[in-house]
């Protein structure tokens, strides 16, 4: 929240504040280029890049976990780990903004469409959701609700509402108050939606995976290397968490 109204002062200022003089307007450009959510390569794409990241690390955690305890959807939390990864890697790389203006100019695309992109994104979801179908039922309640409804505020800011700024952004450019609006509750949306996701799989990883624990051991006394390693101890109630081999 607190980086979305940093981004949407910025972008007001550009509307209704003329620096006066050379260093003030330098100052204001700066902060934009800081902050506004829908540019990249700043503090708003590093804390979005930064959750996903978490998200990959969790699941691959709970993938070790299932693993262990040979779960018949083991590679489901696997893929999961690698594909928030992918999303990690594509929020900080820019890497699917690459597609859009070849897309746009090879399809004629404008619209809803304008942002290019959407066309493959929202086909890529509608695979996941038919390839991830009997999964989800297979969740806990609890958790399959979370997931859902993490889902619905991600997908709906990165796809819904990406397609109604493109539709704006045709007709009259980004330049403008109401752009920057849309783009502040898109961005704003998919904060929301990893947040959420965040919550539910630290909520599916206490109550039903039990202890999970950080081990940091010193490689040698003359090395400042460590060696990290993340182990899911299974506890049973009044037990103790059942130890895991750790890799040096």
């Amino acid at each position: 929240l607190g980086l979305t109204l940093a981004s949407l002062a910025g972008s007001l200022s550009t509307l209704y504040l003329h620096p006066g003089t050379d260093l003030l307007k330098q100052v204001q450009k700066s902060y934009i280029r800081l902050f506004y959510v829908d540019w990249e390569a700043n503090i708003p794409t590093w804390y979005q890049a930064s959750t996903l990241l978490f998200c990959s690390i969790i699941l691959a955690t709970i993938a070790r976990g299932k693993r262990a305890r040979r779960d018949p959807y083991v590679w489901h939390w696997a893929a999961l780990a690698i594909i928030f990864l992918a999303m990690s890697i594509d929020e900080e790389a820019v890497i699917h903004e690459m597609a859009i203006k070849p897309l746009r100019q090879a399809f004629h695309m404008g619209g809803l469409l304008y942002y290019a992109w959407v066309v493959p994104g929202a086909a890529a979801v509608l695979l996941f959701a038919l390839a991830y179908l009997r999964f989800l039922w297979s969740l806990p309640p609890r958790t399959r609700l979370l997931f859902a409804v993490a889902g619905v505020i991600y997908v709906g800011g990165a796809l819904g509402v990406e397609a109604m700024s493109g539709l704006w952004a045709d007709r009259h450019g980004e330049e403008n108050l109401v752009y920057m609006m849309i783009s502040t509750v898109e961005e704003l949306m998919e904060m929301i939606g990893i947040i959420v996701f965040i919550h539910a799989l630290l909520d599916y990883t206490g109550r039903h995976l039990g202890k999970v624990t950080l081990h940091v051991d010193a490689v040698g006394p003359h090395d400042a290397a460590t060696a990290l390693e993340i182990c899911n101890g299974i506890v049973p109630e009044g037990g103790e968490a059942a130890e895991v081999p750790r890799r040096r």
